[in-house]
């Protein structure tokens, strides 16, 4: 992420395509401000997708770590991955 940008909700409302324009062309994402305080992010969706992959990819990570130091098996990643999305979805893994 490059600089911290931020515009005024006022500011904002009027220039809402040219800003939305903008990160979505990669653009540094916008601090949208009101009454001083920051209020909401303004974000194109690739970088959004990109967030969220991060932090999805870090929560696995940890989770294996996890189960490492609790003395669990080491189970291979892809296994790990199909089981992590069977219980997130609600189905049994194997079944």
């Amino acid at each position: 992420m490059g600089k911290i940008r931020t515009v005024g909700m006022a500011e904002a409302r009027p220039r809402l395509t040219q800003l939305v324009n903008d990160v979505s062309q990669g653009g540094d994402p916008y601090f949208i401000v009101a009454n001083s305080r920051v209020k909401a992010v303004l974000v194109g969706v690739d970088q959004y997708n990109d967030m969220v992959e991060q932090l999805e990819d870090m929560s696995d990570s940890l989770a294996i770590m996890e189960a490492k130091l609790e003395g669990g098996t080491h189970v291979p990643f892809e296994e790990y991955v199909k089981e992590s999305e069977a219980r997130a979805s609600g189905v049994q893994a194997g079944a």
